[in-house]
């Protein structure tokens, strides 16, 4: 059971749906080396743990190697410590796991750390960055660039590639340094970010991180505190890469300083900066502004009730990642069936390509998703037949849920399997009857819990002309009349709306953030002439 840290918060341990037991894998499976895949140091090893966490197994790569100078020496490059590759974005993570030197000269010892732990990672996630962009680049899963991985790159005029240097060792000197300079006492020891800073600039700012290998690349560097932080904030990859696209857009703003006392303090910033109750934002920077964040926003924000509500709203969304990693282990063993409709690939790239879909999700769109796996597998352990349509309009995407259930003195398990999978078939091609505007239908139908069973059967449209002819439709529609499809009987439509912070304020609360809001007005006015 997998769970999950939230800075605080309280940890859902849901799995309601178990990993694949095969014990062998198939031999023409390409994703069969990620069930023995790992990190060649300890702390490699839970970088990999936690990443997979958030960005889930089935695209967090470990050690990935290219062909390149293959013909030369008969090994391939190593690219990087791991690699997730998720649509367009690529995230590319150096680790460095570096004993902070115990030198009295605070200078020395940080600059010989750097140099190890930072330094270092920019430089080879540059050459890595450098590598990919070159077209025709493949990877590998070993150094003898015999088993190619079944992930693409994204085609160069749309891939996004993130940097990120992982540099373990400094949290325990920076909260000695900065106590000792009567600062940050009780300090989380996280680097401060100093945008002012590139190049060699590092060496005489002990703690501080801006631009390693100048301001043409940019680098993420998390430690200790930050990395298990923000994977565990922005614990799906649509959040994450998010975060680090704004974040970079924010610190490239023309002509700007920032001084950040940790990436907490940033990531407060972008957490509660939320115009639409929806979607995260950094702030509007002017051009020429030096900005100067505070510490200790993240500790008063964590312990916030808007944040306990948010962690309290999310719990239900883990169910959508458990239902992911579920079909994902059976993709890994080479135990998944093929029931997807219209495509012509093998099963493991189309289960992938369903997979990346539902892992697209941000947390706040999983909770509508996760809160139908669980009120329709209720729904069905109680008797009753339930189907939901679910629309992401900016995607064109629909989900069809179908939810049957299973009466085992009447029928065999493959035989309900087979009158779920035709209703659900029926259900996503009456959807485009509704839904005239649809590009894509995932269509979903897992056991009651009741059941004793898990299965899950899945389909996946692609629609290319939602026109059928009059034929077609006639039989469509008779088809859907005699299973009580879309008619008024069994249509379950309803908008869902969810806010980021779910949480409505106290008459207290209120009345102060009223009086901080005039205050506010009155200081901004200034005197009166």
């Amino acid at each position: 059971m997998r769970t999950r840290d939230f800075g605080g918060g309280p940890k859902p341990q849901h799995r309601e749906l178990p990993y694949a037991d095969k014990p062998v894998p198939s031999n023409d499976n390409p994703w069969s080396w990620l069930r023995t895949a790992a990190g060649k140091t300890a702390s490699e090893s839970k970088l990999l743990e936690l990443v997979r966490v958030s960005m889930l197994s089935l695209w967090s790569i470990p050690g990935p190697y290219t062909d390149e100078g293959l013909a030369r020496s008969g090994r391939g490059a190593e690219l990087c410590d791991l690699m997730v590759v998720f649509g367009d974005d690529v995230l590319l993570f150096s680790d460095k796991d570096c004993a902070f030197p115990q030198l009295t000269n605070i200078e020395l010892a940080w600059s010989r750390w750097y140099r190890r732990a930072i330094e270092k990672s920019a430089r080879q996630l540059a050459g890595a960055a450098a590598s990919i962009r070159r077209q025709g680049t493949r990877l590998f899963s070993d150094p003898a660039c015999t088993s190619e991985l079944p992930l693409r790159m994204p085609p160069p005029d749309r891939i996004r590639i993130h940097l990120v240097a992982v540099a373990h060792g400094s949290v325990l000197a920076a909260e000695r340094y900065w106590e000792a300079q009567g600062e940050k006492l009780g300090s989380a020891g996280s680097l401060f970010i100093s945008s002012k800073l590139a190049g060699s600039d590092h060496r005489q700012q002990p703690f501080h991180v801006g631009w390693p290998i100048g301001r043409e690349e940019f680098v993420h560097v998390l430690d200790d505190v930050t990395l298990p932080l923000l994977l565990s904030e922005l614990d799906t990859v649509a959040d994450l890469t998010d975060y680090l696209t704004k974040k970079e857009r924010l610190l490239r703003t023309p002509a700007c300083d920032f001084l950040v006392p940790g990436e907490e303090e940033l990531l407060t910033m972008y957490l509660t900066t939320v115009p639409d109750g929806r979607t995260h934002h950094f702030p509007a920077i002017e051009e020429g502004a030096m900005v100067v964040l505070r510490e200790g926003t993240w500790t008063a924000f964590r312990d916030s009730s808007e944040y306990v509500a948010r962690i309290a709203a999310n719990s239900v969304s883990y169910l959508w990642d458990n239902l992911i990693e579920y079909q994902a282990s059976h993709v890994i063993h080479g135990s998944t069936e093929e029931l997807f409709a219209g495509r012509s690939e093998p099963s493991s790239v189309t289960n992938e390509r369903v997979l990346r879909a539902m892992a697209s999700e941000n947390r706040l769109s999983r909770r509508s998703l996760g809160g139908t796996m669980r009120q329709g597998r209720a729904l069905s352990s109680n008797q009753k037949r339930w189907m939901r349509t679910i629309a992401m309009p900016d995607r064109g995407r629909l989900y069809c849920f179908v939810f049957v259930p299973y009466f085992p003195e009447q029928q065999s398990h493959p035989d309900y399997r087979d009158y779920r999978q035709y209703l659900l078939y029926l259900y996503c091609r009456g959807a485009l009857l509704k839904f005239e505007a649809a590009k894509e239908i995932i269509g979903i139908a897992p056991d009651p819990y009741d059941s004793g069973i898990a299965s899950v059967d899945f389909m996946m449209f692609d629609i290319h002309d939602s026109s059928i002819s009059s034929d077609e439709r006639l039989a469509l529609e008779k088809a859907l009349q005699k299973e009580n499809i879309w008619n008024a009987g069994e249509l379950r439509a309803g908008t869902f709306y969810d806010v980021t912070y779910p949480y409505s304020p106290t008459v207290v609360e209120r009345l102060g953030h009223m009086g901080k809001r005039l205050a506010h007005k009155v200081l901004r006015r200034g005197p009166r002439s």
